[in-house]
């Protein structure tokens, strides 16, 4: 037994030296994000890498740590990811020429950089969560070894306690057994990270301190954090582009009848097909609206359950630091032996580590919880439009033959035009909807009114997927 696991320390420790490296970099939470969310990011490249590294992550736990003490590894981060809305490389869009796609794929393309963004984070948390576990597990080492050393001098000493000495010895290999586990874990998930973000896999991946928690920039309630959720979501604003495009589908086919083919026979189902296309649209994004309210409620609760379970292990730690000074005071009066000693210290160690596993679990809900408000996304917000910032103007001008005509726009500073994507004029007795973009200047021109006073309607669609109305009432001439 004991030249198995000194053969399986000995193989770890080969592993260890293998993968450790000549060169090294250093790289910080903030810095990462960056490297995620920037644009010269080749995004598919990136979903890969970061797919394949996380793959074999997975392979190498199962390789390497089949017996890893379930006391010192029981979080698996990139597992416990809350997956709001994950796209995979089988959902990249196919575009030809739409406009409303080109937008969606926009506001798609950041929801899969904020999912890449959310697992790494995830990983950087979890190898600092393993490299403090380490540190403690280092510190019991150190016990354990006094015990064994303590024991085997007493039996040198004459004292018959070879039983004493063997269960020391086994308590020493198997917790260094868990300890070369434990680094190969640390290593092996560095190795993902350096793989996932571009590096050199030889280089020695050193990760800066974690930032503070900043839970105060998160909503104070669930229910103001599952609207803003709802509302800041790139994949809903994307939805909404799609669902757009969808429609303008259905017209297109609806006036089919003037290409080559004519109606036809199956004129009726194709008009059919393409409503049950843009109803589809429709209903994802219903249903994806109510997954991440229901995924913020069900994370809100997660928190405050792990703060209340962080108060209690904060008790129980006290205690076992109360036991831990009186046992102290016992073996200084030669009450009680180096053994019990150690089994207190190894007590008070565990519980730490327990405290310190669900520190990092609070961490792990945060970051999920961010990543449900996007609060990292560099779309949305930015591209979101002040109505009182814009509004509808008109002017007389004259066409090609020299007709007067009418031209209504949307005027504004530069800056609040070039987040609109579409405004749609609505003007009774003259058009039902005229829609126009923004290499259209958001105008509209049509015949000088006769008599009477007539309202213009502007309906605004802003790049972030909102919508609000401007009016003008023009009089007759």
């Amino acid at each position: 037994m004991w030249t198995n696991l000194l053969r399986s320390s000995f193989i770890l420790g080969l592993l260890l030296i293998g993968l450790r490296s000549f060169a090294a970099t250093e790289i910080t939470l903030p810095e990462l994000r960056s490297e995620v969310l920037a644009e010269n990011l080749d995004l598919r490249i990136q979903y890969e890498k970061y797919y394949q590294a996380q793959k074999n992550i997975g392979v190498a736990r199962g390789e390497f740590l089949p017996s890893a003490s379930i006391q010192l590894i029981n979080v698996n981060a990139t597992l416990a990811i809350l997956q709001s809305v994950v796209p995979t490389p089988s959902d990249w869009f196919v575009y030809q020429g739409s406009q409303e796609l080109a937008v969606a794929e926009k506001f798609t393309t950041e929801g899969i950089k904020l999912n890449i963004l959310e697992g790494l984070t995830l990983n950087y948390i979890s190898i600092k969560y393993y490299e403090d576990v380490l540190a403690s597990m280092k510190l019991q080492e150190a016990l354990l070894s006094d015990v064994f050393e303590t024991a085997r001098a007493e039996q040198e000493l004459g004292s018959n306690n070879a039983n004493a000495v063997y269960v020391a010895q086994r308590q020493l290999l198997q917790h260094q057994q868990d300890m070369y586990a434990l680094e190969t874990l640390i290593l092996l998930e560095k190795q993902a990270m350096l793989i996932a973000t571009g590096r050199d896999p030889s280089e020695e991946l050193f990760l800066g301190d974690l930032p503070e928690d900043d839970r105060a920039s998160l909503p104070a309630t669930q229910k103001l954090a599952a609207e803003l959720a709802v509302n800041n979501s790139n994949e809903l604003i994307s939805n909404k582009f799609q669902y757009e495009a969808a429609q303008y589908m259905v017209s297109s086919k609806r006036w089919s009848f003037v290409s080559f083919n004519g109606i036809g026979f199956d004129y009726a189902s194709r008009i059919s097909i393409e409503k049950s296309k843009a109803r589809i649209v429709q209903l994802e994004g219903e249903q994806l609206s109510l997954k991440i309210r229901n995924q913020i409620y069900s994370a809100y609760k997660q928190l405050a359950i792990l703060d209340q379970r962080i108060a209690l292990q904060e008790s129980i730690v006290a205690s076992t630091e109360t036991i831990q000074a009186r046992q102290e005071e016992l073996f200084q009066n030669r009450l009680i032996t180096m053994s019990a000693l150690a089994e207190a210290k190894g007590v008070t160690l565990a519980e730490k580590r327990t405290l310190a596993k669900l520190g990092f679990e609070t961490r792990v809900k945060l970051a999920q919880i961010k990543r449900l408000l996007s609060m990292d996304s560099a779309l949305g917000a930015d591209a979101d439009v002040s109505p009182e910032a814009v509004e509808v103007t008109s002017r007389v001008s004259s066409n090609r033959v020299g007709s007067k005509v009418l031209v209504v726009e949307l005027a504004g500073p530069e800056s609040e035009l070039s987040n609109i994507f579409s405004v749609t004029y609505k003007i009774p007795g003259v058009t039902e909807g005229y829609r126009t973009l923004g290499a259209d200047g958001f105008k509209y021109v049509f015949k000088p009114i006769r008599s009477g006073a007539i309202k213009v309607v502007a309906v605004v669609t802003t790049l972030a997927g909102k919508s609000f109305e401007k009016t003008l009432t023009l009089s007759g001439r």
